[in-house]
């Protein structure tokens, strides 16, 4: 026998071994990309004036914007592609978690299976989105792709958690989730404007080799992420306010 003495651990656990506070779960799901995502733009804007300044509109060489578009800011350039990837793989567990729990605050059904669904369909948006960038071997009509899959997703989800709040009764029963709806409702209200402003704009700077359409597409581009994050954080805000975390058996 060594100085150590080993027991064999009784299976199945009787006893949790960690405990995963909703809190820090819910701040790596609904901010952290967006969080990285703003980094990966600000460090660009500010440390790498040069690549920018390179940047030419697709459709119109010659024709420099002033702004970094995300798509190149988190799946081109480096260092901050390598940001983002990291933020990624660090998002995806807790986000994994959450995509199967919190849609079990409804009674089974079609509005769950809904819910679960589209929270899915935007995870796997997002993966395909970081995965198949602008210059990957399929192209930028793919990348777009799978960033309109990822926002079809987000509308999706958005929209059926105010609806089932709403059919459900439970904003009438608690003043605070009757606040927190009338604000979801607000942010999924101004996260389709800015959408359409952005598939408006994007053409138009193509079609028109137009700076200031492209400055507006991009700012667009910059809200959409952060109104995503808003809803999210404010669901899970709700979330964490009856559930304070996992124990994990």
């Amino acid at each position: 026998m060594g100085i150590f003495t080993i027991e064999p651990a009784p299976w199945p656990a009787k006893s949790p071994t960690w405990y995963l506070p909703t809190k820090w779960l819910s701040i790596l799901t609904a901010f952290l990309p967006a969080i990285a995502c703003y980094f990966c733009i600000a460090s660009t804007l500010i440390l790498q004036r040069d690549v920018i300044s390179n940047y030419t509109l697709s459709n119109c060489p010659g024709v420099r914007s002033s702004l970094p578009p995300i798509s190149y800011s988190i799946g081109v350039w480096e260092p901050q592609k390598l940001v983002w990837i990291f933020a990624l793989m660090v998002h995806i567990p807790p986000r994994i978690m959450l995509t199967r729990m919190v849609p079990q605050i409804w009674l089974p059904g079609l509005g769950q299976y809904i819910q679960t669904t589209a929270a899915i369909v935007e995870m796997l948006g997002l993966i395909c989105v970081t995965v198949f960038t602008v210059d990957s071997i399929i192209g930028f009509h793919a990348h777009a792709g799978f960033f309109v899959i990822w926002w079809a997703a987000a509308m999706w989800g958005m929209g059926i958690m105010i609806h089932l709040q709403r059919l459900t009764g439970l904003k009438d029963k608690d003043p605070f989730i009757r606040k927190t709806w009338w604000l979801k409702i607000g942010i999924t209200a101004t996260f389709f404007i800015v959408s359409a402003m952005a598939c408006t704009f994007y053409p138009i700077s193509q079609i028109y080799c137009s700076i200031p359409a492209f400055t507006i597409f991009c700012i667009c581009e910059y809200s959409v992420v952060g109104l995503n994050a808003a809803f999210w954080g404010v669901a899970l805000y709700e979330f964490g306010r009856e559930f304070e975390g996992f124990l994990v058996t």
